[in-house]
């Protein structure tokens, strides 16, 4: 069966694209004490599992695109599905922490392909004016597979092995690979004749001159590093401090992507109402207002699940205001090198995002009487920036 562009499961398929590198992220979550203590690990190097991954998914933002806009959207996207699912399988025979820790530099980069190829994908199929509705209903969509992803995680983590989470992610590649080779024709109507370097750093270069642009992947990134070094830091405080187990924590952790969730569906009632540069400028705002409900109380001595779960659902819900818009903004502006605008906004979302885990696992490490405090200073400065950078998207910016 062919999928044809604009079709439901066309649609379908971008949503699973996008889906499958933040459930890898995320199914893992809750069995990364377990990870500790079956490599002998102590909770600093497991956490920079989930930092490599990042750092492996924020390069490959940078090569899928242009080379997408070359070779076009299907043989890239099949190369990049073929190294995710055989390097996710390496890591779930992984004999040490340290082996884990650079095959998942390999996942992330195979990873990397869904979440790139899939927004250029939306790119090649929707004009300007229809992208922020529709990447507003794929990200609602893409969020169903992460939020249940943790819970999943953690009933796999305690029925069968902290491995098993692994076998799952790479079912998922593999069955998408079988996918896009049976049914997805190529899409890309502005193919280059070749890679042209120069070209392609004058595309990057005129995108990061534009404050607009800018204004749209910046938030984006910082708004990940945000919600990455909560991921990073939230499974160790309530397993190893409060005492949940894997399987609970996933549980709980379907409240906190909650946020995201209705972050994404209010975002979609007021597109068409409020412009989305103004939606961007003040999502910003649930994160101050996250950090400081979670510094309070930790000031005040208190400590309990629902103290660290409602801030993280506060951060998601302004996270998931932001996503489809800064992305529709960012790809949206220059549809002939979609995929290289993509790379940016990919890199801005990953990259940040493993600057949030590195934050929060430098801090994490120093004793606090205040346990949640630590967390709350490496998340500090990102939700700062996420509120200035937005004003790039003020009207009177100068710049396209």
């Amino acid at each position: 069966m062919t999928l044809a562009p604009r079709s439901a499961a066309y649609i379908a398929l971008l949503v699973a694209l996008g889906s499958f590198g933040p459930l890898t992220m995320s199914i893992y979550t809750p069995v990364m004490p377990a990870v500790g203590h079956d490599l002998s690990a102590g909770p600093d190097a497991v956490k920079l599992t989930l930092t490599t991954y990042m750092l492996g998914f924020a390069v490959g933002q940078l090569f899928y695109g242009p080379l997408s806009d070359r070779y076009g959207r299907r043989p890239v996207l099949l190369g990049g599905l073929l190294v995710f699912t055989v390097t996710t399988l390496a890591c779930s025979l992984a004999p040490s922490i340290g082996g884990l820790i650079g095959l998942r530099i390999l996942q992330g980069l195979g990873a990397a392909s869904g979440s790139v190829l899939g927004r250029a994908l939306t790119r090649d199929a929707y004009t300007f004016q229809e992208m922020p509705l529709v990447m507003s209903w794929i990200s609602l969509g893409q969020n169903v597979a992460p939020s249940l992803a943790p819970t999943v995680g953690g009933f796999l983590g305690e029925w069968i092995g902290w491995r098993s989470t692994f076998w799952f992610v790479g079912a998922f590649g593999f069955s998408l690979f079988v996918i896009v080779l049976l049914g997805l024709k190529e899409t890309n109507k502005f193919r280059s004749d070749r890679i042209d370097i120069g070209v392609l750093m004058n595309g990057a270069s005129e995108m990061l001159r534009s404050r607009r642009f800018l204004g749209h992947i910046l938030p984006l990134g910082f708004g990940f590093a945000i919600n990455f070094g909560m991921l990073a830091g939230v499974p160790f405080i309530l397993q190893e401090n409060l005492g949940f187990s894997p399987r609970e924590f996933g549980l709980l952790t379907l409240l906190s992507v909650g946020g995201f969730t209705l972050g994404t569906f209010v975002n979609n009632r007021l597109v068409g109402r409020v412009s989305p540069t103004t939606i961007i400028a003040r999502a910003g705002w649930c994160h101050v207002a996250a950090l400081v409900f979670m510094a309070g109380f930790s000031l005040a001595g208190v400590l309990a699940w629902w103290t660290i779960i409602v801030p993280h659902m506060m951060l998601s819900f302004g996270t998931g205001l932001i996503v489809a818009n800064a992305n529709a903004g960012a790809v949206g502006m220059f549809p002939k090198l979609a995929g290289t605008a993509s790379s940016l906004a990919g890199l801005a979302q990953m990259g940040m995002g493993a600057m949030g885990t590195v934050a929060v696992a430098l801090l994490t490490g120093m004793s606090s009487s205040y346990v949640a405090m630590p967390l709350m200073l490496g998340l500090a400065p990102f939700a700062v920036a996420t509120l200035l950078s937005a004003r790039l998207l003020h009207p009177g910016a100068a710049g396209r």
